[in-house]
């Protein structure tokens, strides 16, 4: 794909492509306080013998884990019913190691869906739709359940935001130091400058500099690259512009053979717990410390820890009356069109926000079917 090239004036730019944040202290919803915004959780399960692990729609999350216990990060309210298998699973190589194991995120072929702001450290227009794609992880284990490395596959969607330069990345933290990264492979290309500084080998390339509690993985430094589309500024977000095609790609992250830790240990999106590695999927729109995180996670060392003076006393990603700048289903759905708010879109995403989260899981049920992207289609639910 040719570099991204905008064709557009500044006077145009300045006068109607910047999105203008609303006050970030009118509440709009009574989200309770301590809601965690969470869509998903880690469900235990223990296996006796070998065995796949399946939701209720019969899609594989987990195939040929060996006996023991585990945490599944799957949709809340999910069911997962435990297969015993007769046979060991297909073997696939991952550099000198090998595959026997694999776990899903939300499941084996389908994508959960990942929305971001880009107005952090104020609210923004509540349509979250500045950067939208599928997101789906797969987690590569050895015959031990030992972690051998990981696939993040990435299907970009949307771009409602005005910046120029926006960048995904994956950030592996824990409550120690960590070195446990070798290698990043990219299916397509990176395009990580100038927003992430890295050290190129002749198979791919590092996280970012630094040894310290967490290793920044580059998933790529220009989201726009991946569309078909060098003349808009928002793709995919208004209905009355024709639909521009995008190009799915993988990241792979390699872990270091003298570093395997068991899967058992790792989580997603979660709270950084004792002798747990979590991994958190952020945002930088513009520059590099401008990063957009979920509710709870931490910000990288190159955080510029100036946004957090907007937030006071909030420091977690979310603002003063609890509204928050990224959003995930486990499920493939569309998002809201440009300026439409996405409790105007999604009517349950009020209930759900407004209960802290006891009820109303599945909020993208029911949906306002002229408030949401429909010249689109991604393997969408609704």
């Amino acid at each position: 794909m040719r570099k991204f090239i905008f064709l557009f004036s500044v006077i145009l730019f300045c006068s109607s492509c910047l999105k203008f944040p609303e006050d970030t202290y009118v509440k709009v919803l009574d989200v309770p306080s301590d809601f965690d915004w969470k869509t998903i959780e880690a469900k235990k399960v223990n296996i006796a013998v070998v065995s796949s692990i399946l939701n209720d729609d019969g899609d594989t999350i987990a195939s040929f884990l060996p006996p023991g216990e585990y945490d599944i990060t799957v949709g809340k309210n999910t069911n997962l019913n435990i297969v015993q298998e007769q046979s060991q699973a297909e073997t696939k190589s991952i550099r000198s190691s090998q595959v026997k194991q694999r776990v899903y995120f939300p499941c084996k072929y389908k994508y959960a869906t990942v929305m971001f702001e880009d107005l952090f450290p104020s609210k923004g227009d509540m349509d979250m739709n500045d950067i939208v794609f599928g997101l789906n992880i797969e987690y590569l284990l050895d015959n031990k359940a030992r972690l051998l490395g990981f696939n993040i596959n990435i299907q970009p969607r949307a771009i409602g935001s005005s910046y120029p330069q926006i960048g995904l990345a994956a950030n592996l933290n824990s409550d120690v130091t960590l070195d446990i990264v070798e290698t990043i492979l990219h299916s397509s290309d990176p395009i990580l400058s100038p927003l992430f500084n890295v050290t190129e080998n002749s198979e791919g390339y590092s996280t970012e500099t630094g040894v310290t509690t967490s290793q920044v993985a580059p998933i790529t430094g220009d989201f726009r690259y991946y569309f078909y589309n060098e003349e808009d500024l928002f793709i995919n977000v208004r209905d009355v512009d024709p639909f521009t095609y995008t190009e799915s790609f993988t990241v792979q992250v390699i872990i270091k053979p003298t570093k395997l830790f068991s899967f058992s240990k790792m989580t997603f999106l979660d709270t950084v717990q004792t002798g747990k590695i979590n991994l958190d999927i952020f945002a930088c729109f513009g520059t590099r410390g401008r990063e957009v995180h979920f509710k709870g996670q931490k910000p990288t060392q190159k955080f510029n820890l100036q946004y957090f003076l907007s937030t006071r006393p909030k420091t977690d990603f979310s603002t003063i009356d609890n509204w928050v700048w990224a959003i995930i289903s486990d499920k493939s759905i569309r998002h809201p069109l440009e300026w439409v708010k996405i409790y105007h879109a999604y009517p349950n995403f009020k209930v759900w926000a407004e209960g802290g989260g006891d009820i109303g899981s599945d909020w993208y049920i029911p949906s306002v079917a002229d408030s949401l992207h429909s010249n689109s289609y991604f393997s969408y639910i609704n």
